[in-house]
């Protein structure tokens, strides 16, 4: 692990994750954060620099952790200020613009064009992911990567392109449909569905609250800054639309023939409904316990 860490954005959620992930390694952590009373408490092996050029100077690792918004002019900010030989990375959640922006940086600098698959609250005793976009040479990217978070199980994806239509996905369209599903039930009395429900809708109002915890400006950048979905938002409100008339028009054979197709359509993608059924009642066991 390169033993001088620098993190942007060190006062923000995933920001301090890094910090403390770093610091637990016995690495020495410059943190760095325009709202510098954002920065709390930190272990004695941190220090709190009181400028972005001060907190990359002498780093051997930068890490910036700002919103997607800022991140690549963050990117070429700090690019300027870095050692030669010394590596930049950013975790942001949608890579176009970003990606762009590390492939610009000094050809002495490595670029890492990474992307965390998880959350502040995650353990970093425990294995997590890390998707990765090659943005000059692969292997050392990649080995780069291995050294600096031994914990971290990596996925290369071909492109940046392929990252954004993938998240749109995994996280555009999973956020628009919990923060619709959090809207449509915020009136109701929350204390009695909880109390009177079952397994699902106890699964899927955990899923949306967490979602709702998440900064404003990261759900904006999943829903609108990525370009790619648009489309996926277009299309499950098309088939959202679809199901709804069926049920205002009291069809309930269309209702019943549109569950088989999709059914079918898991089933031929390789699918295991009943795996799924199964981890589910797992997970929900895992934490009653």
């Amino acid at each position: 692990m390169a033993q001088r860490i620098a993190v942007i954005g060190a006062g923000g959620k995933m920001g301090s994750w890094f910090v403390g992930y770093f610091a637990r390694r016995n690495a020495r952590v410059a943190a760095y954060d325009s709202a510098r009373e954002s920065i709390r408490s930190v272990p004695g092996n941190v220090s709190i620099t009181a400028t972005l050029a001060e907190c990359v100077r002498d780093a051997d690792f930068v890490i910036v952790c700002v919103p997607v918004q800022q991140t690549a002019k963050v990117i070429r900010e700090c690019a300027r200020h870095m050692k030669p030989d010394a590596a930049i990375s950013e975790i942001s959640s949608v890579k176009h613009q970003t990606f762009r922006a590390l492939a610009k940086t000094p050809s002495e600098l490595t670029p890492l064009c990474i992307h965390p698959m998880f959350g502040p609250g995650a353990s970093d005793k425990k294995r997590f992911k890390l998707l990765m976009i090659p943005v000059r040479n692969k292997d050392i990217e990649q080995n780069l990567l291995h050294e600096t978070f031994e914990e971290a199980s990596i996925k290369v994806l071909p492109s940046a392109k392929a990252h954004d239509d993938a998240i749109a996905v995994i996280l555009g369209l999973t956020y628009f449909i919990n923060i619709v599903f959090a809207k449509v039930i915020a009136p109701k009395k929350m204390h009695l569905l909880k109390e009177i429900s079952g397994t699902t809708f106890g699964i899927q109002s955990m899923l949306a609250e967490s979602v709702l915890l998440d900064e404003p400006g990261l759900i904006s950048a999943l829903i609108v800054g990525n370009p790619s979905a648009a489309g996926q938002l277009k299309k499950y409100v098309g088939e959202a639309t679809k199901v709804a008339k069926a049920a205002s028009a009291g069809d309930d054979m269309r209702i019943e023939r549109l569950v088989r197709r999709i059914k079918g359509l898991h089933k031929g993608q390789g699918q295991d409904l009943q795996s799924s059924y199964k981890r589910l009642y797992e997970i929900v066991e895992t934490l009653k316990s």
